[in-house]
């Protein structure tokens, strides 16, 4: 059930799974990541962007099987297994990306073929924010529909749910200093790919709160840049 103040006051009621996804989201990106590195003595972070995303999907698959009422799975887009994430109770289909990923998705002309304009397609009726309406996003050309219809199809089967079943979609957003998980929050977008009005801050249940203050090593590559040539398949 959906619970409206303001802005800053919307919840989706849904604390397990944000319990469950932010503490997936931690444990894989601040404790099996770094462990992998130090267990093997990397020093460089080639592909880091990419190959996080596997423990990503096994913290997310371990976290949730527990919860009831939930399938979760990946989708095959090429090469790429994408988390996909249903809460049947509720009707609402979840996948996860990156901050900086949105953004560069959103502004992409060609961006009916990513399997966000998919995943958003069933929001219909969720009012943009104002902010996100003055970036003047472009919109999803006419002659896309297919690609979107698809992946709409795509994302449902990926968790063996029907189309109709599946009353909207809540993308998680996180975002990462080196290995220190910031912020994550649950959004839904309009077809069009702005936020919407309908956000929720999830940070608070991050564990172990990031020290603005803590010397890092400087990463030898953007670990995002490899991450965004998948995601934006």
């Amino acid at each position: 059930m959906l619970v409206y103040q303001d802005d800053r006051d919307f919840t989706f009621n849904l604390n397990d799974i944000a319990h469950a996804v932010v503490a997936a989201l931690r444990l894989a990106l601040e404790v099996v990541m770094p462990g992998i590195m130090d267990d093997n003595n990397l020093t460089e972070r080639n592909g880091y962007g990419q190959f996080r995303w596997n423990p990503i999907i096994t913290q997310l698959r371990e976290r949730c099987q527990h919860l009831g009422w939930v399938e979760f799975n990946v989708c095959r887009r090429g090469a790429w297994r994408l988390p996909v994430l249903f809460h049947a109770a509720s009707r609402y289909l979840f996948t996860f990306m990156t901050e900086d990923t949105l953004k560069v998705v959103q502004c992409r002309k060609d961006k009916g073929k990513h399997y966000l304009c998919g995943g958003a397609s069933y929001n219909q009726g969720v009012k943009a924010k104002y902010e996100q309406l003055e970036l003047e996003l472009p919109g999803v050309l006419p002659d896309m529909e297919k690609w979107v219809a698809k992946s709409r199809e795509e994302l449902a089967d990926a968790v063996c749910a029907s189309v109709g079943e599946i009353k909207g979609h809540i993308l998680v957003l996180f975002d990462t200093h080196v290995d220190k998980l910031l912020t994550v929050r649950a959004v839904r977008l309009t077809p069009s790919l702005e936020i919407s009005t309908e956000e929720e801050d999830w940070t608070k249940y991050i564990c172990m709160p990031y020290a603005a203050n803590q010397e890092v090593e400087p990463q030898q590559n953007n670990a995002g840049d490899e991450e965004e040539l998948v995601e934006l398949l």
